[in-house]
């Protein structure tokens, strides 16, 4: 029987639920979610009654899982119990998806306590409410990243892409891979990503095939990245240095580069965004990331 749940490890690879070789053990019913909720700052206005609104921003959302023991008697069942308890807690942080949106995860941990209920006279099965702790942000993220769209060159019928993902747009604005041009296009079919707050889940290569003091990245929401090393002319680029952006580590061939730099981290904007490369004519760019959804 189907679960209405899957559950992946922090590397993306799937977890059985606990079930012994005959059939008996746990099969997931539901994963509950509410929306997100916000966080609000308000403020007095003197001599006016009432608040008036200066900022929102999101903060949590709930979510639980729906779960049945089944068991063979009595003592099966403690066995299975026991066997469900561990699991969980062994999991720490994980990934939970729906299975009708089984490429959209939420990384959450079971903090709380649960109890399993029994319906009466039933000494074989039981019902369980298990409340989940989102570990991050209250947002779904792609199974799967960019690359995959742009060495597929388009959506795959694979199953790693599915609808309500925003990808039913041309093949062509789904490349993530450029060379030795000026401007590019990078599509974002989720929410704005500030790159610096997605280490393990973008990165930017820019793969270097020239020698060079410095060059700028502009992004599409008008900031930009420079690469000037003013304070040391040995920090000049050449054929075969690579930079690699990993949330806020940014480092070339390993070496970490914060200081030769304008502390700036590029911006990824929800649908088109037109970069723009100046300074820098033979390289190689990648953008590897998952998008973010509500």
């Amino acid at each position: 029987m189907q679960d209405y749940f899957k559950i992946y490890d922090l590397n993306f690879n799937p977890v059985p639920l606990p079930v012994d070789d005959i059939g008996y053990g746990l099969r997931g019913l539901d994963l509950t979610v509410s929306s997100v909720g916000q966080e609000i700052t308000e403020h007095n206005i003197p001599g006016r009654p009432g608040t008036i609104i200066t900022g929102v921003r999101d903060n949590d959302r709930d979510m639980s899982i729906s779960a049945r023991i089944k068991a063979m008697n009595a003592t099966d069942y403690r066995l299975k119990r026991d066997r469900v308890f561990a699991f969980f807690k062994s999991l720490g942080a994980f990934y939970v998806t729906e299975s009708q949106q089984g490429n959209k995860l939420m990384k959450v941990r079971v903090v709380d306590k649960y109890t399993p209920e029994r319906p009466d006279n039933m000494r074989t099965y039981a019902f369980l409410d298990i409340p989940l702790k989102i570990d991050g942000h209250p947002y779904w993220i792609s199974r799967f990243k960019t690359i995959d769209l742009h060495n597929s060159k388009g959506v795959p019928a694979n199953g790693n892409w599915s609808y309500g993902m925003n990808l039913e747009v041309s093949p062509d604005n789904l490349i993530y891979q450029y060379e030795n041009v000026t401007e590019f296009n990078i599509y974002n079919a989720g929410r704005l990503l500030k790159t610096v707050q997605e280490k393990g889940n973008c990165e930017i290569i820019i793969e270097i095939k020239q020698n060079v003091t410095n060059f700028t990245l502009y992004d599409a929401a008008g900031g930009r990245w420079e690469y000037n090393p003013t304070r040391n002319s040995d920090w000049a680029l050449s054929n075969g240095n690579v930079i690699i952006f990993n949330g806020h580590d940014v480092r070339v061939n390993g070496t970490t580069i914060m200081e030769r730099t304008n502390r700036y981290y590029p911006v990824i904007k929800e649908g088109n965004n037109n970069f723009i490369m100046d300074g820098l004519s033979n390289y190689k760019i990648t953008f590897d990331f998952r998008f973010k959804y509500d």
